[in-house]
């Protein structure tokens, strides 16, 4: 069976359980849909919505103005609230935000201006892999529908499922992908072997790294997870002050990535 074959599996398989879901009973007003890793692509999802009686509005992240950070911005919020009152009766309107962990603070609350306010015919469909992004006043006022893996095994060397074990962290989604993706994989141990460098490489090597992720929030924040991660595993063989200051600065590194904070500086802040 192809890695290919089985990536389309996994992916179908998890469509799948959620359309039929959603195909019995009534789409509710807001819905948090809680992605696991691997879980990248929402067209199927979006399609299966299509029909003339919906009006699809889809958000997706994007530069400031300031062109200084990437995200979904308080002025996103505000168009679409202007949107939806204009919204035409007998027409259902499906608002999708594509990664709802990219909202900003001042976006989020703008937000729940709107769901505290349910209107007839107005849905929203809030995707994201990091639901603890969410205020907990917008998690309130959704469903929460979480997609889980699909439970097929593959047989793996005994050193590729411990270093998975390792990468995963306890982390079931996360752990299936890395079984089933052989480029997420790759990919991953290239973030771990970067992690290694945050933490105990050059001042040289880290002004390096930094540079090389430029403006991907993303990848900034893989770093800092996996960084945290091997963190982790080197306090519990190996206790010692420095590691634990170096802990709490990636916590605060990975908070401030969280909550929008300019990547570069974010990064910079861990490391200086």
């Amino acid at each position: 069976m192809s890695v290919k074959y089985l990536k389309l599996l996994y992916q179908m398989n998890l469509i799948n359980l959620w359309i039929n879901k959603m195909s019995k009973d009534n789409l509710p007003h807001a819905l948090i849909l809680e992605l696991p890793e691997g879980f990248d692509n929402l067209k199927e999802i979006i399609d299966s919505f299509k029909n003339k009686q919906n009006y699809i509005l889809e958000i997706n992240e994007h530069k400031s103005s300031s062109g200084t950070t990437i995200g979904i911005f308080i002025e996103d919020i505000r168009l679409l609230r202007d949107t939806v009152k204009t919204q035409r009766k007998g027409v259902q309107t499906i608002v999708i935000i594509h990664d709802a962990a990219k909202l900003t603070e001042q976006a989020q609350n703008a937000l729940l201006k709107i769901l505290e306010e349910p209107h007839r015919n107005l849905h929203f469909i809030l995707a994201t892999k990091r639901i603890q992004s969410l205020l907990d006043t917008v998690r309130s006022r959704c469903q929460v529908k979480k997609i889980a893996p699909s439970n097929l095994t593959i047989d793996l060397p005994a050193d590729k499922k411990a270093r998975i074990k390792f990468m995963s962290d306890g982390d079931k989604f996360l752990e299936s992908r890395l079984i089933k993706d052989s480029e997420f994989y790759d990919k991953k141990v290239k973030v771990f072997e970067s992690a290694k460098i945050f933490i105990s490489g050059s001042q040289l090597d880290k002004m390096a790294l930094i540079t090389s992720i430029k403006e991907s929030r993303d990848e900034a924040l893989d770093l800092v997870n996996a960084s945290l991660t091997v963190c982790k595993f080197m306090i519990t063989s190996h206790y010692n002050n420095d590691l634990c200051m170096k802990t709490d600065k990636l916590l605060q590194t990975g908070e401030s990535l969280r909550k929008n904070a300019n990547i570069r500086l974010a990064l910079l802040a861990c490391v200086i």
